[in-house]
């Protein structure tokens, strides 16, 4: 290969939203691009050219062996995964290709490993196998909804006319009164599950992202307790948005409120609330075949929030509009980070769990997806919207 073919390939491995790591004949680095370090941080982010690939790669042993296994004649391996755990506790999911590379007089002069971060198809793979199991389960719960709703309010009646008749009992009065309350609050949880249960017809229209966020936050705040502080960041300039702007309201509004009362519930630190919009590539869902057996995928941390930017994908690739709503509250647990999208999962005593359900609920009917990033300092939700191509 002339120099400048190989300067062109090294230019298109470099700018590759794949991560490529290469070794020669005794294992030490002779190439490692961008999207590997981004990929696999750690030790690989600041590995130097030279050093032995075991180092390189010491958050992630499997694939040291892999290359040293390739080197000593391993068959190629195509659309492998495989899962590991970083030495800082972080896992993640990697779709991979491995290749022995043939020297001059046709020996093995080196290996390489060619991968991509799987985490969002993961995170997709788990929605869609809870979709299956609660697609069963739907029309039974839809009615017995249904069945409960009449027997709801004639309690509701009954409980009203006995109020009147104890005005001048204030201890039973007072039962009432609670009686009543209990029954609103059920009543309120079968609408909601009803609503959930039912299937969506959405009404598109183009909005403005900024417009919907800003409608968002008027109405979500004046339902939840107000933070001490509201942050905005929006990327300039935004594309219209084919959305349904009631349904995509009503998610926006259901993030700010379940923000709020996540900041209510942990007073130990200023209360702050952001949201931000920008647009960048829609990510590829493939699958692939593991090399392991380990499962599942964390996502990782991410300061997009704090510092957003308009970014576009190259001409020809699908785009993305996210929408994030963050908090500073105590954040979710990892032990049900799982479950906080089930329909009827709450944490609080006044929850009816559909929510959340409901605003994935929402974004998948539009096509999009719906991620948490969650740690100690707070979380954030972002969804996922995509966009119609340039000039459809």
């Amino acid at each position: 290969m002339g120099g400048s073919e190989a300067e062109f390939a090294a230019r298109v491995w470099e700018h590759s939203t794949s991560g490529v790591c290469a070794v020669d004949a005794r294992g030490s680095l002779v190439m490692i691009n961008a999207a590997a370090r981004r990929i696999l941080g750690g030790t690989c982010a600041t590995a130097q050219i030279g050093m032995p690939c075991e180092q390189v790669l010491a958050d992630y042993p499997t694939l040291a062996r892999l290359l040293r296994e390739a080197l000593a004649g391993r068959p190629a391996l195509s659309r492998a995964e495989l899962c590991a755990e970083r030495a800082d506790g972080e896992r993640v999911v990697l779709g991979l290709s491995l290749m022995s590379l043939p020297d001059s007089a046709g020996a093995i002069g080196g290996a390489a490993v060619v991968f991509r971060d799987l985490a969002p198809i993961e995170r997709s793979g788990e929605r869609e196998r809870l979709q299956e199991r609660l697609a069963a389960l739907g029309e039974m719960a839809a009615g017995l909804a249904h069945e409960l709703r009449n027997p709801l309010a004639g309690m509701e009646v009954l409980a009203g006319l006995l109020q009147r008749r104890l005005h001048s009992d204030p201890d039973s009065l007072g039962l009432v009164i609670d009686l009543r309350g209990q029954l609103r609050q059920l009543s309120d949880m079968v609408t909601a599950s009803l609503d959930y249960l039912r299937p969506i017809a959405l009404c598109r229209e183009l909005i403005d992202p900024v417009e919907l966020a800003e409608e968002g936050l008027v109405l979500g705040l004046a339902r939840a307790p107000r933070p001490e502080r509201v942050d905005r960041h929006y990327a300039a300039p935004l594309p219209k948005l084919d959305a349904d702007r009631q349904l995509l309201g009503v998610a926006v509004v259901n993030l700010i409120v379940n923000a709020c009362e996540a900041m209510a519930e942990a007073r130990e630190c200023e209360s702050r609330l952001a949201i931000s919009i920008d647009v960048g590539p829609a990510p590829e869902l493939t699958r692939a075949v593991r090399v392991d057996r380990e499962r599942g995928a964390v996502a990782p941390p991410s300061d997009e929030l704090r510092s957003p930017s308009a970014r576009c994908a190259p001409d020809g690739l699908p785009r993305e509009l996210r929408i994030a709503v963050a908090d500073s509250g105590p954040g979710i647990p990892v032990e049900i980070r799982d479950r906080i999208f089930d329909p009827f999962f709450t944490t609080r005593e006044s929850g009816s769990g559909i929510g959340l359900a409901n605003v994935q609920k929402i974004i998948r009917a539009h096509g999009g997806s719906l991620s948490l990033e969650s740690s100690e300092l707070g979380s954030v939700f972002r969804l996922h919207l995509p966009l119609a191509a340039e000039g459809s």
